[in-house]
């Protein structure tokens, strides 16, 4: 009986200080966003393509980094395609990165060999907590979460239209600023149902982003961004909220595809990741109150087994 009770006792010790050090660490490839490039680069010149992401280590502190990648129109002497564009803006993620410590690096990204599309997932012990890709080249893109309906992994998501002028001149030599669309429309696809398509001419960004808003069932206009803004990148990249945008959240959709065909436009595409924050507290809490029940019950047989020997 003695036996028993100090194997027991050790038992109980041991499983004490278990959640002392359990921690439910986020896997790797949980959260995954791909962008695929599903037409050749429409816009003339140089444009920007570009991607920030923030996530944030378990239980910890978060970090954010902005790809940069630039793309060459048809025009220029070697023209940029649908696979060379997904591939410039996998290493601009890289360089991005090389920036922060190693152990920070909480995101890779792949493009797959002859594809036009790169995911970005997390690193074991990181989760996302936001992302946004701009595109200012007039591409076909279509954004998955490579599995998951953006409902079932609850991740929200907003179109956000932008002026091209407001981020493609330095401040000494911007021109008047921007009021409308010069020409040319969007259409936007979500999973396999009929496409929605508005022209753009003579429209400012929140004249086209009500539009869209009305056309689109799982759609709603709002005046508050669904992530909060990002500086990264600086003045060519980033630029203060416009007061407008499309949301769509808890959506039944697998994918959603933006075709912008207007040279004067640029879109940004944002997504909201889980909080995971509350999620860690409460399994946090939950720890610390298994640890005490432990606590009592190794007390209990230690008390048991000390007044039978004494």
């Amino acid at each position: 009986m003695i036996t028993y009770k100090i194997k027991t006792f050790t038992l109980m010790i041991g499983l004490c200080l278990l959640p002392l050090e359990w921690v439910h660490a986020t896997a790797a490839g949980q959260d995954k966003i791909r962008v695929t490039s599903e037409s050749e680069i429409k816009k003339e010149g140089d444009s920007l393509f570009s991607l920030t992401v923030q996530w944030r280590l378990d239980n910890d502190k978060t970090f954010e980094s902005t790809a940069m990648a630039f793309i060459n129109g048809p025009d220029k002497l070697r023209p940029d395609t649908a696979i060379s564009a997904t591939q410039k803006l996998k290493s601009a993620m890289y360089d991005a990165l090389e920036e922060l410590y190693p152990n920070s690096r909480g995101v890779n990204a792949v493009t797959p060999k002859k594809q036009s599309e790169v995911t970005i997932s997390n690193n074991a012990g990181f989760s996302f907590t936001r992302v946004t890709f701009r595109d200012y080249a007039n591409q076909k893109l279509t954004y998955d979460l490579v599995g998951k309906s953006f409902g079932a992994a609850r991740v929200n998501f907003s179109i956000d239209m932008v002026y091209l002028a407001d981020i493609a001149y330095i401040d000494e030599f911007a021109p008047p600023k921007q009021t409308q669309a010069t020409g040319g429309g969007i259409t936007i696809n979500i999973d396999n149902n009929p496409a929605v398509h508005i022209t753009t001419k003579n429209k400012n960004t929140r004249e086209i982003e009500k539009e869209l808003a009305n056309a689109i069932s799982q759609a709603t206009f709002s005046n508050l961004s669904i992530i909060p803004h990002s500086r990264g990148g600086g003045k060519r990249n980033s630029k203060p909220f416009d007061g407008g945008e499309i949301q769509f959240s808890n959506s039944a959709a697998n994918k959603i595809t933006i075709d912008l065909k207007d040279p004067s436009l640029g879109v940004l595409t944002k997504f909201q990741f889980k909080d995971t924050v509350k999620e860690q507290e409460a399994t946090s809490y939950f720890k610390w109150i298994f640890a005490i029940i432990i606590l009592l019950a190794a007390g209990y047989f230690f008390y048991s087994w000390y007044k039978e020997e004494h």
